[in-house]
């Protein structure tokens, strides 16, 4: 069925109906147990010894608030599919340059120093625990499963089933047999799917060094998680910081503004040499600007970072949230040109599309020879 049509029909229902349905889902959420599903470990900043939270601004309890939103959520127009002219990437790229293309959603393929790199992968057609209803795939992946690389390295940066998809870790693992880097608590649920993955759980501040060049290390990001109703912020989440000779990347995966880590980011590793920035599923901001950033806060965050060079993630494959499906490039556009952000600056590619990053010595040449924004 069409992503449109499911999203008209689902308008169509009687008040009463979704209502109904939501507040059974609001029942089984606030029932939900305090135990933990995942993860078991001493209790720090983040961790109460039962659920995960982030300390600087703890999450809010707003079941009623997502029961309103469900109840009368109004998704603005996105096509039931798009044109995709998918790359073939090379098999390696060596040394310090960087090629950077945009499968998805999330999903993007880092290349450099002979490495492979994939950010929460996903080849399926629906973000969903379900086969036959969700958010379904507006366009397809941009580089086929067939035509990848192999992949050495898979970040997973939470557990949302946008982000973590299992039949897709299952494909990279029966093809590539990759080393798959995860917040704390996720690793129990891909080797639930997936017994023989090679997983290792990372928390907060843990890395994780990969052949004589790379690192990645795990960052605090202001989301949550859940795979379903009763395992709320049960498993960790969080950004990757990936050490290489040409400077730092910066994943991050899904989050709500925040300047103090971008602050952290920057006094820890220096100017990332790329960063990695999501510009969807941000509307209605009364319920999502906890855990999502606007494209105009993007925009910020990227100058926080110490304004390098940038991409956008998440928008124009997955109707996440109620912004229709043209609304982040126009708002990230806007934005741009009121901060004085170039698109050389601050990528955002068609799907399959793909660019070459300089390294950072080169990125602070250029951008101290333009005038300051």
């Amino acid at each position: 069925m069409a992503v449109d049509g499911l999203l008209r029909r689902e308008r169509r229902q009687p008040c009463f109906g979704r209502a109904l349905l939501a507040a059974g889902v609001a029942l089984v959420f606030l029932l939900a147990g305090c135990g933990n599903s995942y993860y078991r470990g001493p209790v720090s900043a983040h961790f109460d010894g039962q659920k995960f939270n982030n300390p600087w601004a703890p999450m809010p309890e707003r079941f009623w608030d997502f029961l309103k939103w469900r109840a009368t959520a109004e998704q603005g127009y996105w096509p039931a599919s798009v044109k995709v002219s998918t790359s073939v990437p090379p098999r390696r790229v060596e040394g310090d340059a960087l090629r950077v293309t945009y499968v998805g959603h999330a999903c993007v393929l880092l290349q450099t120093q002979g490495v492979n790199i994939l950010t929460d992968p996903i080849w399926s057609a629906r973000a969903s625990p379900f086969g036959f209803a969700g958010p379904r795939r507006v366009a397809a992946p941009g580089v086929r499963f067939e035509d990848l690389p192999p992949i050495d390295v898979v970040l997973v940066s939470h557990n949302h089933y946008d982000h973590m998809d299992l039949p897709t870790l299952d494909r990279l693992h029966q093809a590539f047999k990759p080393l798959v880097l995860a917040p704390l608590g996720n690793d129990k649920i891909m080797k639930e799917a997936v017994p023989d993955l090679r997983v290792q759980a990372l928390d907060w501040g843990q890395g994780v060094a990969f052949g004589p060049n790379l690192r990645f290390t795990l960052e605090p990001m202001q989301h949550w998680s859940a795979r379903g109703l009763f395992d709320r912020r049960d498993a960790l989440w969080g950004a990757f910081v990936v050490e290489a000779p040409g400077g730092p990347v910066y994943f991050l995966g899904d989050a709500g503004y925040a300047q103090a880590l971008s602050a952290e980011v920057l006094a820890k590793y220096g100017k990332p040499r790329f960063s990695l920035l999501p510009v969807g599923a941000y509307q209605p901001r009364w319920f999502m600007q906890y855990a999502h950033m606007t494209p105009a806060e993007a925009v910020q965050t990227y100058r926080d970072l110490g304004r390098t060079y940038a991409m956008g993630t998440q928008y124009e494959v997955f109707a996440m949230a109620d912004e229709a499906y043209a609304a982040p490039r126009q708002a990230l556009t806007a934005a741009m040109v009121e901060k004085g952000v170039t698109a050389e600056r601050f990528r955002l590619p068609e799907v399959g599309g793909w660019f070459v990053v300089p390294p950072l010595e080169a990125a602070q040449g250029l951008q101290a020879a333009k005038p300051a924004n």
